[in-house]
């Protein structure tokens, strides 16, 4: 169930996993501090984070084919969604980590400023840059390690390239040789000495350079025509889902927006093929309906025309086999 309007949003669904079943509601609500964003499990309010324990959600859209053509801001982005997936309150700490760093930023332009605040502040960043670090690393770990166990197995590697994914950066490096709490109090030290320098490019998890590899021909992305650019970022969301199902018993949601009909017939009818022995709910979308002529088994259809048509407001979606 949807309902909307110009100012609120909500759905509600019945969800089937593993662990059980789930009702599930989220949306916003004009009553609360700023129109936030509520979540409800079983008509209980929770975090958002909960809905990521028991929901695993993985998507592609448009959008995301010039993602190895953009700043590395958005490569980030992309490796703390699939990392959120592993551990459901990373982006929080993302999130708070940015807000530390700009209120570090503000007490500095006081001449006066609050010693005790500031350090309170970057014991702070220290522990979330440490935690934020270590997560990322242990997502592309597991996503690095499930690429090496398939090189010989998998034939979905002669359609969508392998990939190799390195995180560089100081802490990255400090995170293989040292204890986090060491390279915590090494961050606490830094930020402390580097208070009112003149070189305020200060590292940390926002500044991660991120590298992604072709294994099949050692090609860095950068390098990479925009058509393999696309086959490497459907390879990593597609091992990405294949290691959650492995690591949880549960294989992600999958939704792939306007993809299918920017393939070639050979990739189309590969990433068919996968997305068939999927063992969780797949939602395409596209612009043509032809475009899963070529689908190896039954699939659902929902032609949203006859939903544009109906009354705004409040709907109840549903489909039928075809």
């Amino acid at each position: 169930m949807l309902q909307g309007s110009y100012s609120t949003w909500g759905i509600n669904a019945d969800f089937i996993c593993p662990n059980g079943k789930f009702n599930i509601g989220t949306g916003l609500r004009e009553d609360t501090v700023k129109n936030s964003r509520v979540a409800k499990i079983n008509t209980d309010k929770c975090s958002l984070s909960s809905l990521g324990k028991i929901l695993k959600i993985s998507w592609i859209t448009p959008q995301m084919c010039i993602l190895f053509q953009t700043g590395m801001i958005e490569r980030r982005r992309f490796i703390d969604r699939l990392t959120s997936s592993l551990d459901s309150l990373h982006l929080n700490r993302v999130y708070k980590h940015g807000i530390l760093l700009r209120q570090r930023s503000k007490i500095l332009m006081h001449l006066n400023s609050d010693k005790t605040w500031l350090d309170t502040i970057e014991s702070q960043i220290s522990e979330f840059s440490v935690a934020i670090t270590a997560s990322r690393l242990e997502m592309v770990e597991a996503l690095n390690d499930l690429y090496n166990k398939e090189l010989n197995d998998n034939c979905l590697i002669d359609n969508f390239p392998p990939a190799e994914i390195k995180l560089i950066g100081k802490i990255e490096d400090l995170l293989t040789k040292k204890p986090a709490s060491e390279v915590e109090d090494y961050i606490k030290d830094i930020l402390k000495k580097s208070r009112f320098s003149e070189d305020e490019n200060i590292f940390g998890p926002h500044k991660t350079i991120i590298e992604i590899l072709n294994r099949k021909n050692n090609k860095n992305v950068n390098s990479a025509s925009t058509g393999e650019q696309k086959l490497l970022l459907i390879s990593i969301i597609l091992s990405h889902a294949r290691m959650l199902n492995k690591n949880f018993n549960m294989a992600p949601i999958l939704l792939l927006d306007d993809i299918a009909e920017h393939l070639d017939k050979k990739h189309r009818c590969a990433l068919f093929l996968e997305i068939s022995r999927h063992e969780g709910q797949s939602w395409f979308t596209s612009t043509t309906k032809g475009a899963f002529a070529d689908y190896p088994t039954l699939i659902n259809k929902i032609n949203l025309p006859k939903i544009i048509n109906q009354s705004k407001g409040k709907y109840d979606f549903q489909y039928g086999e075809t």
